[in-house]
């Protein structure tokens, strides 16, 4: 007699079997201080990174090993050789060869032995860096080329290290992104992505057109930011890159702008003071005939390099500080009431104005009063 189960019972037991298996992704938090991401499911696959405990993670896919295959964390990076590369100025690069090895980078060292994805050729890609690599009897070396970890490229952690975050919530779903990477809730789809880029960059070249004095770069900035994180493929993460590197060379011109607006104002401010402090004072001489008018003296121990005659009022106050341009001469002047025309000046360290004599009269004590 053949026995069979209730259909009610069939149905329970294939619900709880498909509770029981895990939906990729979903969220995940490291339990273990300083454990080892490695390039491949085993501890015999080298190291590229190390991740501390609380830290969060996207759990792609288990390995019957034991192993979870993660979302590639901030600062991962593949190898990719220069002749497979078509490299532009963008920091993006074509793929010139099919099936080009990616190669899994690790922050430890230089190795590059584990492939697991290979690129199609045209597909684009983020570079990074890049660095000569010379092999052992080769002639000359070869440049290997730092990029994104391409789609479908993972870490690898022991499962043990690791505890399903089911607190955490707007989880990235697999499809949807033109490369096959994870979108979900929130994730602008490519069209989506390219309308707020042009946006954005409208927006900016609208602001630029103004005077530096109103760029305000605070909010186009946050939404670039924004952009570059939500980006899903190498040429969406290049052009967001690209408009942010726009924002700060404009600015960095701004606050060139400002500081050379803020220097002319004081230019302008010292200018005013050098004026006022260079006017002469002359009440003995209303009409302006002369620059300085007063009786000419020595200067009692000059330093080195200061002039060596002051004009002083009646009272013996200095009016200025004199020197004698080319093919003029004080000397015999000096004791005498002068009226001097020339060159105005201001000596900062004596705080008083400077003139440079080139035309001398005797003028009666009338004048000076």
């Amino acid at each position: 007699m053949r026995w069979s189960l209730p259909a009610v019972v069939l149905s329970v037991l294939a619900a709880w079997a498909a509770a029981a298996e895990p939906t990729f992704p979903y969220k995940a938090v490291i339990t273990t201080d300083n454990i080892y991401l490695r390039s491949g499911p085993g501890e015999n696959y080298y190291p590229t990174d190390r991740l501390k405990a609380g830290q969060q993670v996207e759990v792609y896919r288990h390995d019957v090993g034991g192993w979870y295959a993660i979302r590639p964390p901030a600062g991962s990076f593949s190898w990719v050789a220069g002749r497979d590369l078509d490299v532009s100025k963008d920091n993006l690069a074509r793929v010139v060869e099919d099936h080009a090895a990616a190669r899994v980078g690790s922050r430890f060292s230089d190795i590059r032995e584990v492939t697991q994805v290979r690129l199609k050729r045209g597909e684009v890609v983020e570079v990074l860096g890049s660095k000569p690599s010379a092999a052992a009897g080769a002639a000359a070396a070869e440049t290997w080329y730092k990029i994104a970890p391409p789609s479908g490229e993972f870490r690898w952690v022991d499962g043990k290290h690791v505890a399903r975050d089911d607190s955490a919530d707007g989880l990235r779903q697999p499809g949807g992104g033109s490369s096959g990477a994870p979108t979900g809730s929130g994730r602008l789809s490519a069209e989506q992505f390219q309308k707020a880029m042009d946006d954005l960059e409208l927006e900016l070249s609208t602001m630029v057109v103004e005077e530096p004095t109103v760029w305000d770069f605070a909010e186009l900035r946050q939404r670039a930011d924004s952009l570059f994180q939500q980006a899903q493929t190498a040429t969406e993460r290049g052009r967001a890159r690209l408009v942010l590197g726009k924002i700060s060379r404009f600015e960095d011109i701004c606050d060139r702008y400002k500081k050379l607006s803020t220097m002319q104002a004081e230019m302008a401010r010292v200018d005013r003071r050098l004026a006022r402090l260079s006017r002469i004072s002359s009440p003995g001489d209303p009409q302006g005939r002369f620059d300085a008018v007063g009786r000419l003296a020595w200067v009692p121990s000059p330093k080195p390099g200061t002039p060596q005659y002051v004009v002083v009022d009646p009272s013996g106050n200095v009016r200025c500080y004199v020197s004698p341009a080319p093919g003029v001469n004080l000397r015999s002047y000096v004791g005498q009431d002068v009226g001097i025309n020339g060159t105005r000046g201001y000596m900062p360290e004596q705080k008083a104005a400077h003139l440079m004599a080139r035309h001398v009269t005797l003028v009666d004590e009338a004048t000076l009063r």
